[in-house]
């Protein structure tokens, strides 16, 4: 706090939930605040951004979580301390390109910004059951997604038929999950980048399957963690050059927006907003 007090005017707030976070942050865009800095993991800064998409208020990070991807991704330094010199020497803000998701259950209608992946299905799965045991999150990290993705896996998603329609233009296909990447990494497995392919997505890029058997799972982890090409994986399927996909699910699907969970779904658009969101980075272009 005192690094950025000496280069700015700096008030401190603390929020007591996810919700007033945004809340927080979507207010003091409304109030023109230069820059809002979110100071936290990657839950903090899915937060915060939620407020500042579409306005002129900048991002800033100090990434202070387990993971921090989003931080990586804008070359954010990873001590807290050098991150808010970044901040404090205010570079020129960048202009940041995110999947803003459209979901609905019976009446009910939410809309989200992913700032680097979403998706819906067994991805999503793994993000809730994850977010169930916080201490183990914190505590392990990559590790417990690791261990909480073989469960889900264990269970019923492996014989779980494709359920979700996905419709990307003209072509409708049955899936039991999408992912979609829109930065050169997905995520990351602790120091290691996870992505679907060698090429950054121009926009997005979506991988789908039509199961996540149990026997295909070790697969797909080494695949994803060589850079292999996953459309040989069988059942798989990588989309490119990906705008809009629109979903519905019978049964409903879990959701996820950067590792966040946003429970389940009957029904969804995921499209892609470029220049939304105005962002502090650590390169020097976005």
């Amino acid at each position: 706090m005192s690094t950025l007090s000496a280069h700015h005017d700096a008030v401190a707030v603390w929020p007591g939930t996810p919700g007033e976070a945004a809340e927080n942050a979507a207010e003091a865009a409304e109030n023109g605040v230069d820059i809002v800095v979110a100071m936290g993991g990657d839950g903090m800064v899915h937060q915060v951004s939620q407020g500042l998409v579409g306005t002129g208020s900048a991002l800033g990070i100090i990434p202070v979580g387990t993971t921090n991807v989003t931080a990586r991704l804008l070359k954010v330094p990873s001590k807290p301390g050098k991150a808010a010199r970044l901040i404090a020497d205010t570079p020129p803000p960048r202009s940041l390109g995110v999947a803003t998701m459209t979901m609905q259950r019976g009446t009910v209608e939410t809309t989200h910004h992913a700032i680097f992946a979403c998706g819906v299905g067994f991805d999503a799965e793994v993000v809730s059951r994850a977010d169930s045991d916080p201490y183990k999150k914190y505590r392990f990290g990559s590790i417990h997604y690791a261990r909480t993705a073989v469960g889900v896996a264990l269970g019923k998603s492996s014989v779980r038929k494709p359920h979700i329609e996905m419709r990307l233009g003209a072509e409708v296909t049955e899936v039991s999950t999408a992912l979609v990447q829109f930065r050169d990494v997905y995520t990351y497995f602790g120091k290691i980048p996870l992505q679907f392919g060698p090429d950054q997505p121009d926009p997005m890029s979506v991988l789908t399957f039509d199961r996540v058997r149990r026997s295909r799972v070790p697969q797909i982890a080494f695949d994803v963690l060589l850079r292999r090409d996953l459309n040989v994986i069988k059942g798989a399927r990588v989309w490119e050059g990906v705008q809009r996909l629109d979903l519905k699910a019978n049964p409903p699907v879990s959701a996820q927006a950067d590792g966040e969970a946003l429970g389940l779904i009957e029904s969804g658009v995921i499209e892609w907003s470029p220049g939304a969101l105005t962002v502090i980075a650590g390169w020097g272009t976005a």
